[in-house]
């Protein structure tokens, strides 16, 4: 692999899955936060859910891409690149949202939790009755919450975004607020207290007591 050009730290290859030689693709919308830089794009999937796809795949072909720095806001414009899912620590569900007949009530819980530079508030789903934790871990590494919000810092400045689903590497979870059963599916992640809930951090990386 090689660095994205302009100091983002992305690892990207020109090298394609099997997979997708052998699969009906199609291209959505894609928004992506990696430990530097935020990433704008398409990304071309399989498949009824961005979330299955992401956990389904290694690396990931991206087309008509922005990163943008998060130390200095400067744009990197990259027409194709294929990037490593160990590199992303949150991405924004957009696509379809699979099948209606294959929905069910899933019981929520609020979950706030910090992942790299990143703030992310949101709701962690799971069938009724069953343990939240094993449901979240049939679905590793990427989880996604819903009802979010994703907080950062761009050249000093704070951006808060709403999003309906933002899908988290759990792997890349640094501490997380939460019941302790809820908190144990995000492995070395330290537990907070629920008192500390604030999207006012200065995202240098310490966490709430």
């Amino acid at each position: 692999g090689a660095l994205v050009p302009g100091r983002t730290y992305v690892r990207w290859s020109d090298r394609r899955p099997a997979a997708y030689l052998r699969c009906s693709m199609q291209g959505v919308e894609f928004q992506g936060f990696a430990a530097d830089c935020s990433i704008a794009g398409r990304i071309t999937m399989f498949g009824d859910r961005l979330t299955d796809f992401l956990n389904g795949q290694e690396r990931f072909h991206l087309h008509h891409l922005q990163f943008t720095s998060l130390e200095d806001g400067h744009v990197v414009a990259v027409d194709s690149v294929s990037v490593e899912r160990d590199d992303l620590l949150a991405v924004v569900g957009t696509g379809p949202r699979g099948s209606e007949k294959h929905r069910v009530r899933l019981e929520e819980t609020r979950l706030q939790l910090s992942i790299g530079p990143y703030i992310v508030l949101g709701r962690l789903h799971a069938r009724p009755g069953i343990d939240p934790v094993a449901s979240v871990l049939q679905r590793e590494p990427m989880i996604p919450l819903t009802n979010a919000t994703i907080a950062y810092s761009v050249a000093g400045a704070t951006v808060a975004q709403d999003v309906g689903t933002i899908i988290v590497n759990r792997h890349r979870v640094e501490w997380i607020v939460a019941g302790a059963d809820d908190a144990s599916a995000f492995p070395g992640a330290t537990i907070r207290s629920p008192y500390s809930l604030s999207l006012t951090k200065d995202f240098t990386g310490s966490a709430p007591t």
